[in-house]
């Protein structure tokens, strides 16, 4: 183990194993049901992260693996792969990406260097996008084609597909009910995606927060507002995804996954720039008020337009911009 994962002692390592423990459990209250449930469910990873990165990685690690067999035992084994791959697995690794020290370029600075919260959080990008790619690609394969698979997801979630397609009607009066089930089931991987982009990036940043709290982080943990921004390859990537979405078929779906994952982290981008933008503004906490306010009233559709500024922003910089301005004038 390197500086940044030291060796722990006992107390750490049975600290780190229960949250693995207790990561397992928050997955499984989900099958539950109701809101409190999947509200639990939604915050599985946050024991794991912050035991893993604060307290000792080996620990955590073989606390998931326990958790994950426990579930394979008293469930499915597709119950106990679910868990750790999509859950698991991805808090694991950004756990050990968020103090692992970068190579330095420069020899003579002996300051290590870390990943940034961009880097992070296009890694949650890569993560969300795999683990909805994942799910597609292995009910393709267990039904031997798409179309043979689709139909089968249309057969076995017919009464609820019905409902969910009844309640869609007055919104797509035109549809038919079998394109708008048809609909609902393509667009899923696209819903696990955004999901899971949502979910990783959320209980990371708590994750880091809390260890920093407890002095337990490694890094100097940077301020989001001006240093949260995404490669700039992602905003084509997102575009081209999205135009791919309408093509149908696996390219659609899949391509509708890649959107939906780097939209909503473009869209966090966008968040970020704006807090960033309106830092020294007199109004700042009124605009952030009905920013907040318009997300929760408006959304998806404010998501859409915070990962559109997010492309924006990506494109031309204008924190750095900003800061350049503001230099100048000093």
């Amino acid at each position: 183990m390197n500086d940044n994962f030291p060796p722990a002692n006992w107390p750490d390592r049975a600290v780190a194993f229960g949250a693995g423990l207790a990561s397992a459990l928050l997955f499984v209250v989900s099958t539950r049901g109701s809101s409190l449930a999947m509200a639990l469910a939604y915050f599985s990873p946050l024991p794991l992260m912050i035991a893993a990165a604060g307290f000792s990685f080996p620990a955590a690690l073989v606390g998931a693996l326990a958790g994950a067999a426990l579930l394979v035992y008293a469930a499915q084994l597709p119950f106990g792969l679910g868990y750790f791959l999509g859950f698991a697995g991805p808090a694991l690794l950004l756990a050990a990406l968020l103090q692992a020290p970068l190579a330095s370029r420069d020899s003579a600075s002996p300051a290590p260097r870390f990943m940034t919260p961009g880097a992070l959080l296009a890694t949650i990008i890569l993560l969300a996008i795999g683990v909805a790619g994942l799910g597609v690609v292995a009910l393709v394969t267990h039904y031997h084609g798409f179309d043979a698979a689709l139909t089968a997801i249309l057969k076995r979630l017919g009464p609820a597909l019905d409902e969910l397609a009844s309640g869609l009607r007055p919104v797509a009066p035109d549809l038919e009910a079998d394109k708008i089930k048809r609909l609902l089931v393509m667009s899923a991987p696209a819903g696990v995606a955004a999901s899971q982009t949502l979910l990783l990036a959320v209980n990371l940043w708590l994750a880091a927060r809390t260890i920093e709290i407890s002095g337990r982080l490694q890094r100097p943990w940077p301020s989001l507002p001006e240093n949260l921004a995404l490669p700039r390859l992602v905003a084509p990537l997102f575009l081209l995804a999205a135009g791919l979405s309408f093509k149908g078929g696996l390219v659609g779906v899949l391509g509708g996954a890649v959107a939906a994952a780097t939209g909503f982290g473009l869209a966090l981008h966008g968040l970020a720039a704006l807090h960033g933008l309106t830092r020294d503004n007199r109004f700042r906490g009124a605009w952030l008020s009905g920013l907040y306010a318009a997300v929760l009233v408006l959304e998806p559709w404010s998501v859409v337009v915070l990962a559109v500024f997010g492309v924006v922003d990506s494109a031309f910089s204008l924190r750095a911009r900003k800061a350049r301005s503001t230099t100048v004038k000093i």
